[in-house]
């Protein structure tokens, strides 16, 4: 099928998607949340957005983000992570503990699910084994915006289902290394009756549920791997995806060469739609994320070397998944190593990314179509605190 992202064929580099690996080796454990968590930028005018410039310089490095701003929604919940897990509130500094989770010291790891949240308890990994599975620890599901968490079970890994509340939860026989083993998986949510048992091959763990099927990952993570949509066909006839960067239950994206330059493809598992997503000259897609009702494809774009050192520079754009056609985020041109992270942690179309810069920690949010950032500082003294955005 040319240059496609469905392939038959085995030989393809593996995508850079640092989610998956997250969800393959299980997730690094996360710090206990601190008090004092942010502080609130005043609110200005919002001017219009300047046109977009492969060749302008990054912003001085201690400055951070500067300009206009608009106001925190005051709506807008983040999940804080730690011993013990809050809902935090940008707009006015409060956060409020989630029920149901037990104080754990080591914390926990969050996934992404459609309408909420997994949450794993911290699993003890095996010592000198990196791909050997831990026993299975237990699982909970947080629907968006709720106070209290719901029991599913215990598992060695977690990944997202393919309808609102739900996830694959997948189980190893103990110290078996997940680059070889096959994982037993079923999939479970916070009402109905766990799914039926569904054995893994060997060597694959679940990325992410859709309609037409299972999409996993090699977990040996080798190159030359690529990801499998493993449905009711057999795994040698399962269509192969080279380089995916985002999946959602009805979409696929993965970076590709398209006619003149660099693109990201999009797939729609549902109605076979294919859209290509133009990068900017000399740029590249570092990381994705598709928005909670997947109308948007947020990136994470690396372009040339600008700052005064030579290193990168990142932005975030977003782009329509019917159309393709990237915006700049506002604010967002950064070195490489100011952007920690970015998603959609809501179950609206907000976009939430986090920037480390020499002085100061600062968070930002984004609706499409809007001219400027809403934006607050991390106070002194709460690097403690772990925002989840996605």
């Amino acid at each position: 099928m040319g240059d496609d992202i469905i392939s038959q064929g085995r030989d393809r580099e593996p995508g850079p998607w640092p989610r998956r690996l997250a969800v393959i080796a299980a997730l690094a454990v996360v710090v206990a949340a601190g008090g004092g968590f942010l502080t609130l930028a005043p609110r200005h005018d919002a001017p219009p957005l300047s046109h977009r410039s492969i060749a302008m310089s990054l912003p001085p490095e201690p400055e951070g983000i500067a300009g206009p701003t608009l106001a925190w929604d005051r709506d807008l919940r983040l999940l804080a992570a730690g011993a013990r897990p809050a809902w935090f509130s940008p707009a006015t500094g409060r956060a409020e503990p989630i029920e149901g989770l037990p104080a754990d010291r080591s914390g926990y790891q969050f996934t992404r699910v459609p309408g909420g949240w997994a949450v794993q308890a911290a699993p003890a990994l095996p010592a000198g084994c990196g791909s050997c599975a831990g026993p299975p620890a237990p699982v909970w599901i947080i629907s968006d915006g709720a106070r209290s968490a719901t029991m599913l079970g215990t598992a060695s890994l977690v990944a997202p289902g393919a309808t609102d509340g739900t996830v694959w939860l997948t189980s190893y026989p103990a110290g078996a290394s997940m680059a070889t083993a096959a994982g037993t998986a079923w999939e479970a949510g916070a009402t109905g009756t766990p799914s039926r048992p569904v054995r893994l091959p060997p060597g694959y763990a679940i990325v992410q549920g859709t309609e037409r099927g299972l999409l996993l990952a090699p977990a040996s993570q080798q190159p030359g791997t690529a990801d499998v949509l493993w449905g009711s066909f057999p795994l040698k006839a399962s269509p192969v995806f080279s380089g995916v960067i985002a999946a959602d239950p009805d979409e696929i994206a993965w970076t590709s060469q398209c006619t003149a330059s660099a693109c990201v493809r999009v797939l729609n598992l549902a109605t076979g739609r294919r859209t290509e997503v133009a990068l900017p000259a000399g740029s590249s897609a570092v990381n994705a994320a598709f928005s909670p009702d997947g109308g948007f494809l947020a990136l994470e774009l690396s372009i040339g070397s600008h700052g005064d050192g030579g290193e990168l520079g990142m932005r975030l754009e977003v782009a329509p998944v019917t159309s393709g056609r990237l915006t700049p985020v506002p604010g967002t041109w950064v070195s490489s190593d100011a952007l920690i992270g970015f998603g959609w942690p809501a179950a609206d179309d907000t976009l939430v990314a986090r920037f480390s810069f020499t002085t100061k920690m600062q968070l930002a949010s984004w609706h499409p179509g809007a001219r400027s950032l809403a934006v607050t500082i991390i106070a002194p003294g709460s690097n403690e605190l772990s925002l989840i955005l996605g």
